[in-house]
């Protein structure tokens, strides 16, 4: 997957579709455009996350993930 970092938040990229990251935590570390291998699952909602938005641009995604696991 491809981390995407813009003003609207976190995502991973695959196969041309973004989901918005929820644990932000896991992937800080790593800039926008990086490859990683990750582990996650789709949820419904996300209810922790602390991500503030700088923008009001719209970034079309698939939904809320969090990831389990980076290899």
């Amino acid at each position: 997957m491809t981390v995407i970092k813009d003003c609207t938040g976190t995502y991973l990229r695959l196969d041309g579709k973004d989901y918005h990251v929820c644990n932000l935590e896991k992937v800080s570390a790593y800039t926008n455009g990086a490859k990683i291998t990750v582990t996650f699952k789709i949820l419904e909602d996300c209810a922790h996350s602390k991500e503030t938005i700088t923008c009001y641009m719209l970034h079309k995604n698939e939904g809320w993930i969090e990831v389990e696991k980076i290899k």
